[in-house]
C-alpha cells in the first residue's frame, strides 16, 4: 500500500484520524514547553492553571453543528471545484505557526516561516525548471496573476495582453484595475487551448505587453501549445506568463528525485502534448501556481515566480517601521501583498518535505489523479447516452448528451441532469458541476450544434483532483458512470 496514496491524508471515512490526533497532542506539547522557555524568572500573570471557559464550549457546540452543513469536499464523490482534502503534514505545518501567528511580510516578523517561504520558492523553481530567478507565495492565483501583470507593465511600460477566451476570469479584471487599456481574448479551437493563428494575426497587429498561456485552464483544465507560442515569442518579442495555477504541479510527474526530466511513457497519464508542454513550462518568462490545488496544501496558497529578477526593482517599497533587518530578506519589499500568514509557509514546507514535487512523491498522487480522468473518459466514449467534450489534457472532464442536435434542448436535458447529481439536490449521489460556454466557443467546438437563439452551451464537468478515484480498481469513477448511465432525462 502507497505510503503517498494512503497515510498522507486523513481519508473519506477519517481512517487516519487517530494518528492525526497523536500528532497534533505532539504539537500542543511542544508549544507549550516551548512558550515556557521564554523569560522563565517571569512569574506567571494567571491565578490559576486550570481555567474553563463555558462560553468558548457553548459556542463551540453550535458552531460545530452548524459546520455539519459543509459539504463533503474531501470526498471522492463530490467532484464539481477543484477543492482537494489537504495531506496531514499541511494541518500539522500550518497549526504549528498558527499558534504563535508570524507574518511573513518582514523576516522579524517572522524568522523562521520567512526562511521555510525561501527554501518552499526554491523548490518550485527547482519543480518548473526555471534555472534562474525568484518568487514568492501569495494568497491565491488572482493575486499572483496581478502582481506579474503589474510587474511587467511597470517593467516593459506599453503593449497589449493577450490571452484565450477560457482564460480565469481575473485576467481582464486585472487589466481594468491595472488601467490597461489594450487587452485581447483571442479565440480557442476544439481542444479549448488558445488558437494560435488568430493570436499570430493579433500580434502582427499590435505589439504585444505579454501572452498568457494555460497550463490548466479553470474550466476544461486545457493546456495551450507553449512550444509553437515560443516560436511566436522569438519572433514578435513579449514576455510570456504562464498561468499554471491549476497545472504547475502536474510536471511533478517528469521529475525524477533530482529534479532532471524523465523520458515520456504511457505510465505518466498524460499525452505527449502535454508532456511536451511541462517540459516547455521552464522556458516561461513568468509563472502563477497554486500550491493550494493540485500542491495538496489548504486554500490561501498561491505563488508567482519570476525569471527575470530585474522584475523586482519595479516593486520595491520600504516602510520605516517595518523592514528593521536590513540583512535579511524581507520578502514584502517586493511583493503586493502585505501582510501574509507565515503559517502557510509553514504547511508548504513541512508538506514537501514528506512528499516532495516530483514523480515518486506528489507526482504519485496526481498520477493517480490523471488516471481516472483518463478511465473517465474512455466510459463515457463507450456511452451510448454522453460523449466527450474534449479529450482532458488533465484530470478535468466535460461531457454532454450524445441524442439531441440543438442546444437549447439539450440545455434543458442536462439540467434534469445537474438538479439530480450537484448541489441543487438533497442527496445527491454524485457533486458535479456545469461547464457553460458562450455561442461562440460552441460554434468552434460542436460546429454542427444548431443554436437559432444563441443560447450558451451547457456540458456537466467533474474534476478528479483527488486521487481516490483510481482507487480500487476505479472504484468511484466506475460507480459515477453507473450513476449517469441510470439517471432519467426525460
Amino acid at each position: 500500500m502507497s505510503e503517498n496514496l494512503y497515510s498522507n491524508f486523513i481519508g473519506a471515512k477519517a481512517e487516519n484520524i487517530e494518528m492525526l490526533k497523536e500528532f497534533i497532542l505532539q504539537i500542543l506539547d511542544h508549544q507549550k514547553e516551548w512558550r515556557k522557555s521564554f523569560y522563565v524568572y517571569d512569574k506567571s500573570l494567571y491565578d490559576e492553571k486550570n481555567f474553563t471557559n463555558e462560553k468558548i464550549q457553548n459556542e463551540l457546540d453550535k458552531f460545530l453543528i452548524r459546520a455539519e452543513k459543509n459539504l463533503p469536499y474531501f470526498h471522492p464523490r463530490y467532484s464539481a471545484q477543484m477543492l482537494k482534502d489537504p495531506a496531514i503534514p499541511t494541518i500539522l505545518g500550518y497549526l504549528t505557526f498558527m499558534l504563535s501567528n508570524p507574518n511573513n511580510h518582514a523576516y522579524e516578523g517572522g524568522p523562521v516561516t520567512t526562511e521555510m517561504e525561501m527554501e518552499v520558492t526554491e523548490l518550485m523553481l527547482k519543480m518548473t525548471g526555471l534555472k534562474t530567478g525568484w518568487g514568492h507565495l501569495a494568497s491565491g492565483g488572482s493575486l499572483a496573476n496581478l502582481e506579474a501583470l503589474w510587474a511587467c507593465r511597470d517593467f516593459y511600460k506599453d503593449g497589449t495582453v493577450y490571452f484565450s477566451s477560457v482564460s480565469h476570469y481575473s485576467w481582464k479584471r486585472i487589466c481594468k484595475i491595472l488601467n490597461i487599456p489594450n487587452y485581447k481574448e483571442i479565440n480557442i479551437d476544439k481542444f479549448f487551448s488558445i488558437d494560435l493563428n488568430h493570436l499570430e494575426d493579433e500580434l502582427k497587429k499590435n505589439k504585444a505587453l505579454m501572452v498568457m498561456a494555460n497550463l490548466g485552464s479553470t474550466g476544461a483544465g486545457s493546456v495551450d501549445d507553449i512550444e509553437s507560442i515560443l516560436k511566436l515569442k522569438e519572433k514578435y518579442e513579449f514576455h510570456l506568463h504562464i498561468d499554471a495555477a491549476y497545472g504547475g504541479f502536474v510536471r511533478s510527474i517528469i521529475l525524477d528525485n533530482d529534479y532532471n526530466e524523465i523520458n515520456f511513457s504511457n505510465d505518466l497519464f498524460v499525452s505527449e502534448f502535454v508532456y511536451s508542454q511541462l517540459k516547455a513550462l521552464k522556458d516561461a518568462d513568468s509563472i502563477t501556481i497554486d500550491p493550494h490545488k493540485q500542491g495538496l496544501i489548504s486554500y490561501g496558497a498561491g505563488a508567482v515566480l519570476y525569471k527575470n529578477e530585474e522584475l523586482r526593482q519595479v516593486m520595491l517599497n520600504t516602510a520605516p517601521y517595518t523592514y528593521h533587518k536590513l540583512d535579511k530578506p524581507n520578502i514584502g519589499m517586493f511583493s503586493l501583498e502585505g501582510s501574509r500568514p507565515g503559517a502557510m509557509a509553514a504547511a508548504c514546507y513541512l508538506t514537501y518535505q514528506v512528499i516532495p514535487p516530483n514523480k515518486n512523491g506528489l507526482g504519485e498522487i496526481i498520477s493517480s489523479s490523471l488516471a481516472s480522468a483518463k478511465k473517465f473518459y474512455e466510459l463515457i466514449s463507450q456511452s451510448e447516452k454522453y460523449l466527450n467534450l474534449y479529450s482532458p489534457n488533465l484530470d478535468i472532464n466535460c461531457f454532454y448528451l450524445k441524442k439531441y442536435s440543438d442546444v437549447k434542448t439539450h440545455n434543458e436535458a442536462i439540467i434534469k441532469i445537474y438538479n439530480q447529481l450537484s448541489v441543487e439536490a438533497a442527496e445527491p449521489e454524485f457533486i458535479l458541476s456545469k461547464f457553460v460556454i458562450s455561442p461562440e466557443q460552441t460554434e468552434r467546438v460542436l460546429p454542427n450544434l444548431k443554436n437559432e437563439e444563441r443560447e450558451n452551451f451547457i456540458a456537466l464537468r467533474t474534476v478528479f483532483m483527488k486521487h481516490w478515484g483510481s482507487l480500487d480498481d476505479f472504484y468511484y469513477v466506475n460507480k459515477l458512470f453507473e450513476t449517469l448511465s441510470d439517471v432519467i432525462t426525460d
